[in-house]
């Protein structure tokens, strides 16, 4: 063989090696997960137990709230706002009829109704959900 051919081979070795070894690094080690988990720490805040008449009707709401933030200093305001957040929540539950809140997706919509009327109250968007702890209406 001549010199020539040894070159060509050994340079078409060469790239084909560097191309093996660089896509293996990329893959293994360079490659961020395009699904990274960000945990975001969220805060609880106890809004308490609620014992209601439901709508112009003889039904009856009783339940605990708690409702959930992603900002540690929104849970002063929350307390020192209780009690308007709690004649909130009631002046809400009172609007509502039974056969509203009694399927999940009456459910749901309370819930995305409770978060809307506590985002105000608190003027902050950082309300990420409402949960019912207790939910009996009769």
């Amino acid at each position: 063989m001549d010199m020539k051919k040894i070159i060509i081979i050994s340079l078409v070795a060469f790239l084909v090696t560097a191309i093996l070894v660089g896509s293996l690094l990329y893959i293994f080690v360079f490659r961020t997960p395009s699904e990274k988990v960000v945990v975001i720490p969220t805060f609880e805040y106890q809004l308490g137990e609620f014992s209601t008449n439901l709508g112009s009707q003889r039904s009856f709401f009783r339940g605990s709230i708690v409702v959930e933030t992603t900002d540690k200093k929104l849970l002063d305001t929350l307390e020192n706002n209780h009690i308007v957040l709690r004649d909130s929540v009631i002046k809400t539950l009172i609007g509502k009829r039974a056969e509203d809140v009694l399927d999940p997706e009456g459910q749901q919509l309370l819930r995305q109704e409770l978060i809307q009327v506590i985002s105000e109250v608190s003027q902050s968007d950082q309300i990420s959900n409402v949960y019912f702890v207790e939910y009996i209406v009769q």
